[in-house]
């Protein structure tokens, strides 16, 4: 086969492709468009053939892809990376795809020989916003308990090992509220676990619902959950919060099915201390506190 029809077989089979191809020269011109077939994944963009990226591209966005172009000729094989882009700041495509923000990743090889006298480079560009869409979500599953929907130990953890290491330079306060529900074996052994289950989801919420937008909660494990209070400018005000969603808890009717009844909760308090240099120190005082609750008489608030 001449070279002539084996390229423009080798074009014809690139535009029937779902992803594009794209020939970059070393400027930034686009030298050729191919494929991209798929409009539920990518505008038309084949009328950027001939134009430079830094025309119709944002200039950070532009400066950003070209450096990746010129280190894909610097270590001379292919070059994979990922990127976001707002598809509406992008000038002269078909505006047919799917919009809005979208994740790409790119895979960039340098050609062996100049493309129409230019050294350039060869660019796939695949679509990801969906595998980063399922990673994000799988990443809030791991962080999350799987009943009541609020974080899980790791998170809080996590979220908590942060505070501490910039408490010392931010002095930003934090209130560390340890709580679980009085007697709740009785409320398993009465009701069936299934009303127990739903006891911790309504409980779960009622707090979480009243948290500042800074604060943070988990449930630490069975009927046991933790919270934390940032930037409350004295203990007394953050008692007084704890107490009020003692009150709350205490005063509200859970209704499951035909069953009809009250709890309540204890919880133990400490302040986040300069001498706290990790989470286990300042949440077993928080748990201490807690364990003072149920031994003065449960439904009641310590601090410690």
């Amino acid at each position: 086969m001449d070279r002539l029809p084996r390229l423009q077989l080798f074009e014809t089979v690139l535009n029937t492709v779902a992803d594009p191809f794209l020939i970059i020269s070393e400027d930034g011109t686009y030298l050729e468009v191919l494929g991209g077939t798929d409009r539920t994944l990518y505008d038309e963009a084949s009328l950027l053939k001939g134009k430079n990226i830094y025309r119709f591209m944002e200039p950070e966005f532009a400066t950003f892809f070209m450096n990746k172009v010129m280190m894909t000729f610097e270590i001379g094989r292919m070059n994979c990376f990922e990127y976001q882009l707002e598809t509406e700041t992008v000038q002269g495509t078909g505006r047919d795809g799917p919009g809005g923000i979208q994740w790409f990743e790119a895979r960039i090889s340098p050609l062996p020989q100049k493309y129409e006298g230019k050294r350039a480079v060869v660019a796939q560009l695949i679509n990801i916003t969906e595998r980063k869409k399922m990673q994000q979500r799988l990443k809030d599953l791991s962080y999350k308990d799987s009943l009541t929907m609020v974080g899980n130990r790791r998170y809080f953890f996590e979220k908590l090992d942060t505070h501490i290491s910039e408490f010392s330079q931010k002095k930003v306060p934090a209130s560390i509220l340890v709580f679980d529900v009085d007697n709740f074996k009785q409320i398993n052994d009465t009701y069936g676990h299934y009303v127990g289950d739903q006891v911790l989801v309504n409980l779960a919420s009622m707090i979480q619902s009243r948290l500042a937008k800074d604060d943070y909660m988990a449930r630490f494990g069975g009927d046991e959950f933790i919270c934390a209070l940032i930037g409350y400018s004295s203990s007394d005000e953050v008692i007084r919060w704890a107490n009020s969603i003692r009150t709350l808890i205490e005063k509200t009717e859970f209704c499951f099915d035909t069953y009809r009844f009250h709890i309540t909760i204890s919880m133990g308090i400490t302040d986040m201390l300069l001498i706290d240099t990790d989470t286990t120190t300042i949440v077993c005082r928080a748990d201490q506190a807690l364990y003072q609750a149920k031994h003065n008489g449960r439904n009641r608030v310590e601090w410690q």
